[in-house]
């Protein structure tokens, strides 16, 4: 897990956003840009499975495509230190797991 201040593929993670199974989302600063990103990283253990990494690269590929105010927007996507991420937009608000 990333801690508050690393730097991660140019990124500055400021905090954790939430987590599950198969990664975690951070809250992270623009490595250009005056702006927040929610960064998520899929868990190095499933990187190694194509299949998963195919998926994973196809997914941002794909929402990146759409511009929608119900859809959260796609920026950028890589891989660093072992890692697929995909850097989206922010949506500051609650939840949905807590409701």
């Amino acid at each position: 897990m990333l801690q508050a201040g690393a730097d991660f593929a140019g990124y500055q993670v400021e905090g954790v956003l939430g987590q599950g199974g198969m990664g975690t989302v951070y809250l992270a600063k623009h490595p250009r840009l005056p702006r927040s990103v929610a960064l998520k990283l899929l868990n190095r253990e499933f990187t190694a499975d194509q299949e998963l990494q195919r998926r994973f690269e196809r997914e941002a590929d794909v929402v990146a495509q759409l511009d929608h105010p119900s859809i959260v927007g796609v920026y950028d996507r890589g891989s660093d230190d072992g890692y697929l991420w995909i850097a989206m937009q922010v949506i500051r608000g609650t939840d949905a797991a807590t409701w």
